[in-house]
């Protein structure tokens, strides 16, 4: 799976027009944030839905842009599933690192324990909470409805399965290596490309793990 998916935001003719197109939108996102990012977003909900496909033996094919409405609204149903996972650990990290361990020193010995427990578990809890939300946007990219975000069977199903942890962690890992160097890569103006190819090459990478736990499954 790995070696198919690094290449897959330059796969098929022309070779380099979705990471051009994509990269380019990051930059107008320096000056017109919302609209160049839904778009990326919406890009990524076809590479999930093409390489989520339970197809035996099919090679999706890399999603083109067009047509542009039906791209921004895969972009904001996207945005929406992200924003309602993302609120219950937001708030867990808010209310408890701004709550009750705000006066706790974490130099003393005895607060210190109670910070490093307090802080340690609710990391823990965002993170359970964040887990289930690629399979989330893979479900929701797939069935194009909200809806699809909670759905137990589609999103417990690959949670469960041992790829679908792998491709995550995986995503994760390359993601945060490419945002840690996206300065340092914008200095010659590559930074917006990159990241739009790693962005594309996570997404395939978890549409493909979250397609194949279901493929298993049978749903």
């Amino acid at each position: 799976m790995i070696p198919s998916v690094l290449t897959y935001p330059v796969r098929g003719s022309p070779r380099l027009d979705a990471v051009v197109v994509g990269g380019g939108l990051h930059l107008l996102a320096v000056w017109l944030p919302l609209l160049p990012l839904v778009a990326v977003v919406g890009y990524l909900a076809r590479v999930l839905a093409a390489t989520a496909t339970t197809e035996p033996h099919r090679d999706p094919g890399r999603p083109g842009w067009r047509p542009i409405r039906p791209l921004l609204g895969d972009g904001l149903r996207l945005c929406a599933t992200v924003i309602g996972y993302l609120a219950v650990p937001v708030v867990l990290l808010t209310v408890t690192l701004g709550g009750p361990l705000e006066g706790i020193d974490p130099t003393g010995t005895t607060d210190g324990i109670f910070f490093i427990v307090g802080t340690t578990v609710s990391t823990l809890l965002a993170a359970a909470i964040c887990y289930p939300l690629p399979a989330a946007l893979v479900a929701v990219a797939r069935e194009r409805s909200l809806r699809a975000a909670a759905d137990a069977t589609l999103v417990g199903v690959a949670t469960r399965d041992a790829g679908y942890l792998v491709a995550v962690l995986l995503a994760a890992g390359g993601l945060g290596v490419t945002f840690a160097a996206y300065a340092t890569l914008n200095a010659v103006a590559a930074g917006f490309f990159v990241a739009f190819y790693v962005e594309v090459v996570a997404a395939a990478a978890v549409g493909t793990a979250t397609g194949r736990a279901w493929e298993r499954r049978g749903v």
